[in-house]
């Protein structure tokens, strides 16, 4: 991949709620007390060592990216909390005392997560593709190089003269899809000109999809985001979180003509959220410029004409 700065996903949550929330607009928390949880959805009953006046019965509380619903409270001195495991469908995670919960986030850590996931996925991958480059020979005897299952397109094709050290550019190539995997085992290859020997060095500069270091992403995972761009995703979530839908670049100009009382019962603010969403591509175009991608020419052979 090109130059870019390797993030962890919780990196990137939190930089997302720095641009939502003002340091007075945090959630409200409080510490689990000597009855803790265990992730198990059959342990519902905690106490709390801090804050517990302030928390009641169906108040949310958040445990990194489980949520739970308090049912109950008792009347003891130290109230024991009874709640709902796995609220909303999140996953249940074990609380130890002195763990810190948040108490009716705006913003659920789940969601910002999902967000910041689906960011990679649409708005990267479209305007700021993940490109690698790679030394490749063609299968032995054939005039195709099988490509890896995840390619999305090929930009470049360079030869590597070996002798001289010279890198010239490969004309006639072209990248074909869907193949049968009885072919080549990806579906993927890319067809090189009959002048492409068996040992002859190929650099192959080709689009891939962002992968985070691992298949399912948790909080410690990681990824590569370009340079310039470290700051996109966060930007990309809040603006999300705000208006809960993606604004395209030409759509920026007609935020302020959505229903102003639909706006308002969903508790959006509209100059916020076209501020937002203008910085995101703002970003985009910056990061952009700092980006050495080749310009895409696949090969396309002229008919003859007779």
């Amino acid at each position: 991949m090109a130059t870019g700065t390797t993030q962890a996903l919780s990196e990137l949550i939190e930089d997302t709620f720095s641009i939502l929330y003002r340091t007075a607009e945090r959630p409200f928390q409080v510490a689990v007390g000597s009855d803790a949880l265990a992730a198990d959805v059959s342990d519902t009953s905690l106490t709390l060592a801090t804050g517990y006046s302030a928390v009641s019965a169906t108040d949310i509380l958040e445990n990194g990216q489980e949520l739970m619903l308090v049912t109950a409270k008792s009347d003891d001195a130290v109230p024991v909390f009874t709640v709902s495991r796995g609220y909303a469908n999140t996953t249940v995670e074990a609380a130890a005392t002195t763990d810190v919960l948040l108490v009716n986030p705006s913003f659920a850590r789940r969601d910002v997560s999902e967000w910041i996931q689906r960011c990679f996925k649409s708005l990267m991958n479209t305007h700021l593709p993940a490109i690698s480059s790679a030394e490749m020979n063609r299968v032995a005897s054939k005039q195709y190089i099988a490509m890896p299952s995840d390619t999305v397109r090929v930009l470049s094709v360079r030869h590597v003269i070996t002798s001289t050290g010279r890198i010239v550019d490969v004309g006639g190539w072209q990248f074909e899809e869907d193949l049968p995997t009885s072919f080549t085992a990806t579906g993927k290859a890319l067809r090189v000109p009959s002048t492409i020997d068996d040992d002859d060095d190929l650099v192959v500069t080709y689009q891939a999809p962002y992968a985070w270091s691992d298949a399912t992403p948790t909080e410690a995972s990681t990824i590569t985001c370009p340079l310039g761009a470290e700051d996109i995703p966060p930007l990309w979530a809040a603006a999300y979180a705000v208006t809960r839908r993606e604004v395209q670049r030409g759509d920026l100009d007609k935020i302020e003509e959505w229903n102003q009382d639909q706006a308002m019962r969903q508790g959006i603010n509209l100059r916020w959220a076209r501020e937002l969403w203008g910085e995101v591509y703002r970003r985009v175009d910056d990061s952009r410029r700092l980006q050495n991608v080749p310009k895409y020419r696949p090969f396309r052979k002229i008919p003859s004409i007779l």
